[in-house]
């Protein structure tokens, strides 16, 4: 246990490309705590760091034993990922401070950054910030999520790994060697595609051949097919970037239980936040996510897969759709995830079941009933979408297993 202060100073980026000092991330006898600063609040035109500190005020101190502080955690990756960058690093998993020393000026999700504190505070030996050109490239930029995933540049050559400092715009799926989980990138580019010929807004989305990246060599090798590549919403170039928050960070769920960011709310919550953060308008956005998510089987919408932007560094925008995927075709008994008017079942949703969610937001039970059947009508309109994207046989699972949702009604192709 080190009795050593030791400093990290939090940045945010301003949507004219200067940075702004927020805070101090610092630890201390195995305790990680954030002391914003108050130049930052005084700032009439300063930018949103995140809802929790909003709502908390300069006073809020949020600190936690070993970890860091949630909202913190959330930046660093899950997982496979995780482990990763944990032993590409050297660096315990737990040693969460650690993690984001190390890889927090790079590419951490939106628009923060975590540099060595200047002389104001005691800072960690220069070894043990940013990594240098020699190591490997996992090290340099943090994704949520359990899928192995990395940021890419995207330019005329194609995708490259960013430079040291450069935040990639791209995000690049790798196709699962499992087996049983074969077409995972293609599944996703054709849910992701259907939901935007039916009017969700979506991250762009399309399909490279593995052999065709270059730079990740270990990590794909052995792999063959297609990587997704997904257009990053919280970047606006390489050199800007755009700040996001994850629910699961502005509902201060837990970053080291798995289950939490399904089990610490439900649907209307989710609906409910997105009406107090962004307007009413949003939950229109809301229901008709939910409804794409339940005809292709998507049950991995989770906190950590819903996400607000601030374009203008202050106000808040609902983020595009991502992470659609059919997981009914690699898990046949999955579910929604979070529960929608009291239950998980696909089979138990139907248009009334988006009621509560509408009286809940101030959208009114009526109005949330009729845009779930409006956007049913929308995305059966366009399910021949998939045929063209995906093998005839989930083709035909997905088309098939639409007689079993309530939710098509009568509308069943």
């Amino acid at each position: 246990m080190s009795t050593e202060l030791r400093s990290l100073l939090v940045q945010l980026q301003r949507p004219d490309g200067s940075w702004l000092d927020v805070g101090h991330l610092s630890t201390l006898s195995n305790t990680v705590s954030f002391t914003s600063i108050g130049d930052y609040w005084e700032d009439p035109n300063r930018p949103t760091l995140g809802q929790q500190f909003e709502d908390r005020g300069p006073t809020w101190r949020p600190s936690a034993h070993v970890a860091a502080p949630r909202w913190f955690s959330h930046l660093l990756p899950q997982g496979r990922l995780r482990q990763a960058v944990s032993q590409a690093s050297g660096i315990a998993e737990t040693n969460e401070w650690a993690l984001l020393a190390r890889i927090g000026a790079d590419d951490l999700p939106g628009a923060v950054r975590l540099l060595p504190a200047d002389s104001k505070l005691p800072a960690p030996p220069p070894d043990q910030f940013a990594a240098s050109e020699a190591e490997p490239p996992v090290v340099k930029f943090s994704l949520a999520g359990l899928q192995m995933k990395f940021s890419l540049v995207s330019s005329d050559r194609g995708l490259t790994l960013p430079a040291s400092g450069q935040a990639g715009d791209v995000i690049l799926k790798l196709p699962d060697p499992r087996v049983t989980h074969a077409g995972v990138p293609e599944a996703e580019h054709a849910a992701m595609t259907l939901a935007s010929a039916a009017g969700v807004h979506v991250a762009q989305t399309r399909l490279i051949p593995i052999g065709e990246v270059a730079g990740l060599d270990e990590w794909s090798l052995g792999l063959a097919g297609n990587a997704l590549a997904v257009s990053r919403y919280d970047r606006a170039s390489p050199e800007q970037r755009i700040h996001a928050e994850e629910f699961a960070q502005i509902l201060d769920v837990s970053a080291t239980d798995d289950r939490a960011k399904y089990r610490h709310a439900n649907f209307e919550t989710v609906a409910r936040v997105a009406a107090g953060i962004v307007g009413v308008d949003a939950v229109s956005e809301v229901i008709d996510r939910l409804v794409v998510n339940v005809l292709v089987g998507n049950g991995d919408a989770h906190l950590k897969n819903w996400s607000v932007v601030y374009p203008d560094g202050v106000n808040a925008a609902m983020s595009p759709a991502y992470d659609i995927v059919p997981t009914v075709l690699y898990m046949g008994q999955d579910d929604l995830g979070l529960k929608l008017n009291g239950s998980r079942a696909f089979t138990d949703v139907t248009t009334n079941s988006f009621a509560r969610l509408g009286e809940v937001t101030g959208m009114g039970q009526g109005a949330a009933v009729e845009r779930a059947a409006a956007a049913v009508d929308r995305v059966l309109a366009h399910w021949s979408t998939l045929k063209d994207l995906l093998p005839a046989e989930q083709y035909e699972r997905l088309t098939a297993r639409l007689s079993d949702l309530p939710l098509t009604g009568a509308g069943i192709l």
